[in-house]
């Protein structure tokens, strides 16, 4: 039985500057599916932070907000009033008094056009417009 001997060489070493890290070149690192959907977690969550902060910043609940009620009349229907009467008087400029009476039951949830004394109805109006 016959041995022979091999020559292990080392592997060659790199010499680093002080504060220089040690690495491996041509190394390609890749995101597993877990890493993968752990980053994609936090871009959400970080966008829904940026979304509230300008939602925030900007006021922009104020600005959604029904912006209907700076153009609505709040009445107290009288005896004798009606819808009719009250589209002679409040109907904005332009507006029919069909559409106006149809606003005005949307407004009030009013399944039919009748009106009764002491009940209080929000009318649709113009900027501007008597009470």
């Amino acid at each position: 039985m016959r041995t022979e001997t091999a020559a292990v060489l080392p592997f060659p070493q790199r010499r680093t500057e002080p504060g220089e890290g040690v690495g491996r070149a041509n190394v390609r690192l890749e995101v597993s599916r877990r890493g993968r959907l752990v980053l994609m977690m936090i871009a959400f969550v970080l966008g829904l932070l940026v979304a509230a902060a300008a939602l925030l910043a900007f006021d922009v609940p104020f600005a959604l907000a029904d912006s209907e009620d700076e153009q609505q009349v709040t009445v107290t229907v009288e005896a004798g009033d009606t819808l009719w009467g009250y589209a002679e008087q409040y109907a904005p400029e332009g507006m029919s008094p069909h559409e106006f009476v149809t606003e005005a039951r949307n407004l009030n949830h009013l399944s039919t056009g009748r009106i009764t004394a002491g009940q209080q109805i929000e009318l649709p109006a113009a900027e501007g417009a008597a009470h």
